[in-house]
């Protein structure tokens, strides 16, 4: 803001009041003012006037009133009856309020009980539900076990029937093997007696060539007799032991055979 007395003064319009006004440049003061892209700025603050400030003015004097006994009592009266109705005012809040509090509560009374009736019904059909499911569930599982106590006893009869075949088959084949054994046995003594009766006939007939001979090979061939007799009898003896502990392996092995049948059926079972 700066004062510029070489400006000319600008015209007022007749019927305008008079103002004070500024006139404020738009840059820095100490730089000449361009001739264009410049702006100057009227501000009016207030108009001009010459009229003297107004004084505060004293409030005015209150006359006081005096009452007499009958305008206090009055008012007395009247207070107390505005007392005595913001009582009953307050008094009949406090009924409505207290009324609205009892039928909240008796309610809210209501709505608990109905919860308590709703959540008793919905446990009981809950108990009586689950008394069904398990009950369900038992003769489920009852059902379950009279069909596994079947299988198990139909498994047992066939176990038992199974073990009854094959006894029997281990039977038939162990008494077909004696058969065959006793056969053999049989045969080989048969021809053990037949070699002895062919050995005895050889033995007559060199007795007999052996009494055609001198006496001097007599005692040679009775001599090679009794060796051949000898060796005759031990190899009847080693035949006869080894024939036995044939027959006692023979044996062991039948042992074990139905022992192992034994207890395999016994774990089946």
């Amino acid at each position: 803001m700066r004062d510029n007395k070489s400006q000319k003064p600008r015209k007022v319009h007749p019927n305008s009041s008079r103002y004070d006004a500024m006139v404020v440049w738009k840059g820095k003061a100490d730089k000449p003012v361009p001739k264009s892209g410049s702006l100057a700025f009227e501000v009016i603050l207030k108009p001009a006037s010459n009229d003297n400030p107004l004084r505060p003015v004293s409030p005015p004097k209150i006359n006081r009133v005096v009452l007499s006994e009958d305008d206090i009592k009055l008012k007395l009266k009247k207070a107390e009856e505005r007392r005595q109705s913001l009582e009953a005012q307050r008094l009949e809040q406090l009924a409505k309020e207290r009324e609205r509090a009892q039928e909240v509560m008796a309610k809210a009374q209501q709505e608990s009980k109905e919860f308590s009736d709703a959540t008793k019904e919905k446990l009981r059909r809950s108990m009586e539900a689950n008394k069904e499911n398990r009950e369900a569930q038992i003769k489920a599982l009852q059902e379950r076990l009279r069909e596994h106590s079947i299988r198990v006893t139909e498994t047992c009869r066939q176990s038992d029937k199974m073990a009854e075949e094959f006894q029997e088959k281990i039977n038939n084949k162990l008494s077909q093997k004696f058969e065959v054994y006793e056969e053999n046995k049989h045969n080989q003594l048969q021809t053990m007696l037949k070699r002895l009766r062919e050995h005895a006939n050889h033995i007559q007939e060199v007795c007999q060539a052996s009494e055609n001979m001198g006496k001097a090979c007599e005692e040679k061939l009775v001599s090679k007799m009794e060796n051949a007799l000898r060796n005759r009898e031990e190899q009847l003896r080693a035949l006869q032991e080894r024939l036995l502990e044939h027959e006692r392996r023979i044996e062991e092995v039948q042992k074990k055979k139905v022992n192992r049948q034994e207890t395999k059926i016994e774990v089946d079972a």
